[in-house]
């Protein structure tokens, strides 16, 4: 046989099982460098089995299996940590609110066991996602975002339940209340220091939420991070105002000296912008803790009239209200800007008194009414003797005394000696403590209790409230129209006066730039066969028919608004709108006889953006405003 015949069956024969050739790559015999042997025959290949070619992609598939079987052991146990994390703080999320109204209520006890569990249920939470292995996870995408929400979740909570709503919990209001003519000053310094404590870990956990990439967060987490949402808007409009009242007031009450502030007593029943004409001035001198009414003024003790007003005043304020914002002590408070009212008073005060002055209040008989039902009836000094009860103030304030006392001047010091009455009663009586917080809450909200510093620091912590006396400077946290009143009758038939006012936007519907409508509806409530018989002070008919009302209108737009249109009754009417406090601002006259009433409507519109909640800030009424809003596609209004 040929060695041809040879090599053939040789190639052709099968190769015996397990041979290191059968291993061996289906490619040319070369080697595994490619390089031909002597001859020019290539050496034959390297087994597979034996070459790096196999080896190292099988290493790596099987690190990755590995890394794979480990990552899937690390995922199930994150994922079981956040599920567990995330049912911790299911549980603990909702009785933060009940912490709250248990306060409210002055359940202290309730509350501090409430917080015991809370505070189990979050440090369980946060034990659980505080590991280094869950931070080392964190910049996995799409897990990452998730589990730094739950982390940010769990830590959030127990710093809120630590450093707010447990130190909230030790106050004890009896302690803080005026008593034998002051205020313990230690409670109260030990209580700013407390909610300055709480105020820091509401930011702090703000900060830390609006961080979260919330677009990447799965509906679990998502629906988490919304109830602490939920909780913190319960919260925050709580502590942070309180922490500004009450480092504002420590020093009002002269803890660091002497603190001297003048007191506007204004009367409803002659609307001004803020409230009323200024119907008495009292000096309030306070030193530690310690408050004593030093000296009282009419407006008789001013210089009324002047030709220019007493110091120069806002050019925008002139051309709606004019000079007699600052020529006469009762139009002061014709703007709504109430630190401007202050400004001008502080000097009317400065050249009449030369005494100094640190700041400027302002409070009207419906707030003193309010006090009233916290601290009971209240008996006037002689010559009064009146008793002053929460049912009976108003009508004696701003309507009977003017048939009881028809002189101007025993009218000016009968509201001095009422509002001196009060104010000691308030020094001096026990009250509750939460029907009193109750009572100046719900006259601050109303606008009836305001407070100017002329501290720049502390002015700036009641920017844009109410307790402020201005309106906000921008539409970010709430979206502000307006609408104050200046009585030009010459009287105080405004006693008599119901507003209503109902205000719409399309803030939050899609497409065009919004649009906003206010409707202000002013009836003269006066019986037409009462005229007659009213006194001449309240209706003394120098200008206008005895019983009829004529009232400016002031109608506000929103910050970066254009007026539109205002219609009087119906029929359109041609008004011009003016800047104003950043605004567009618009005057219209009405009259109303008794029984009639008027309706305005103003229409604005502005630049497409971000608007927050619509609001209606208004002059306070003696008679309570209804304020119905219309905000298609808005959400709910936070209760």
């Amino acid at each position: 046989m040929s060695s041809r015949r040879k090599e053939s069956k040789v190639a052709d024969s099968d190769p015996a099982p397990g041979s290191d050739d059968l291993l061996a790559s289906p490619q040319d015999e070369s080697d595994d460098s490619g390089v031909s042997g002597k001859g020019g025959r290539r050496r034959p290949r390297r087994p597979l089995l034996k070459s790096a070619r196999f080896w190292v992609p099988i290493s790596i598939l099987l690190v990755l299996l590995a890394v794979a079987g480990a990552g899937a052991l690390v995922a199930k146990h994150l994922y079981d940590q956040a599920m567990s994390a995330k049912a911790d703080l299911e549980k603990a999320i909702p009785l933060v609110d009940q912490v709250q109204k248990d306060m409210l209520a002055g359940d202290t006890a309730t509350a501090r066991a409430t917080i015991a569990q809370i505070s189990h249920l979050t440090a369980m939470a946060q034990s659980k996602t505080s590991g280094t292995l869950w931070k080392n996870v964190e910049w996995v995408p799409v897990a990452g975002p998730n589990l730094t929400a739950v982390r940010v979740l769990a830590g959030s909570v127990n710093d809120l339940v630590d450093n707010a709503i447990t130190p909230l919990t030790a106050i004890n209001l009896d302690a803080l209340m005026p008593k034998n003519g002051g205020i313990d000053v230690a409670n109260l310094t030990a209580l700013a220091g407390t909610i300055e404590t709480a105020d820091k870990s509401v930011t702090r956990i703000r900060a830390s939420l609006d961080k979260l990439d919330r677009s990447a967060l799965v509906a679990p987490v998502a629906s988490g991070v919304a109830r602490l949402d939920a909780a913190m808007a319960k919260i925050e409009p709580v502590v942070t105002p309180v922490h500004n009242a009450l480092t504002i007031l420590t020093k009002a009450l002269g803890v660091n000296g002497p603190q001297h502030y003048l007191l506007i007593f204004q009367n409803n029943a002659e609307s001004r912008g803020t409230g009323g004409n200024p119907a008495a001035i009292a000096m309030l001198t306070a030193v530690n803790g310690r408050i004593t009414l030093t000296q009282q003024a009419g407006t008789g003790d001013f210089k009324n009239g002047r030709p220019d007003p007493i110091i120069a005043v806002n050019p925008q304020t002139v051309a709606l209200y004019g000079t007699k914002i600052g020529r006469y002590i009762q139009d002061t408070t014709l703007s709504p800007d109430f630190s401007e009212t202050a400004q001008i008073v502080r000097a009317f005060w400065a050249e009449s008194f030369g005494t100094p002055v640190d700041a400027v209040a302002s409070v009207d008989p419906v707030a003193l009414s309010y006090v009233l039902r916290a601290i009971g009836p209240v008996t006037m000094p002689p010559p009064f003797g009146d008793v002053l009860t929460a049912d009976d103030a108003v009508p004696l304030l701003l309507n009977q005394v003017y048939a009881k006392y028809p002189d101007p001047e025993t009218q000016d010091a009968f509201f001095a000696a009422a509002a001196q009455s009060v104010f000691q009663a308030l020094l001096t009586t026990h009250a509750d403590p939460k029907a009193l917080l109750t009572a100046l809450t719900q006259a601050a909200n109303e606008g009836r209790l305001m407070y100017s510093p002329s501290d720049k620091a502390q002015a700036d912590l009641l920017a844009g409230t109410p307790v402020g006396g201005n309106m906000p400077a921008d539409n970010t946290k709430t979206t502000d129209l307006g609408v104050y009143l200046d009585d030009v009758t010459e009287g105080k038939l405004d006693y008599y006066m119901q507003m209503g006012i109902a205000a719409s936007s399309t803030q939050c519907q899609k497409g065009a730039a919004p649009t906003f409508r206010t409707t202000v509806t002013l009836q003269n409530t006066l019986d037409p066969g009462a005229v007659a018989g009213l006194p001449e002070f309240i209706s003394p008919g120098h200008y206008f028919p005895r019983g009829d009302v004529s009232t400016d209108v002031y109608l506000y737009g929103p910050v970066g608004s254009r007026l539109t249109g205002v219609t009087v009754d119906g029929q359109p009417v041609s008004a011009t709108g003016q800047p104003h406090l950043g605004r567009t601002a618009v005057k219209v006259n009405v009259l109303t006889r008794p029984g009639q009433t008027a309706t305005v409507v103003a229409s604005f519109d502005a630049p497409a953006g971000g608007y927050g909640p619509l609001e209606v800030r208004h002059t306070p009424m003696v008679k309570p405003t209804p304020v119905a809003l219309d905000t298609p596609g808005c959400a709910p209004a936070k209760k």
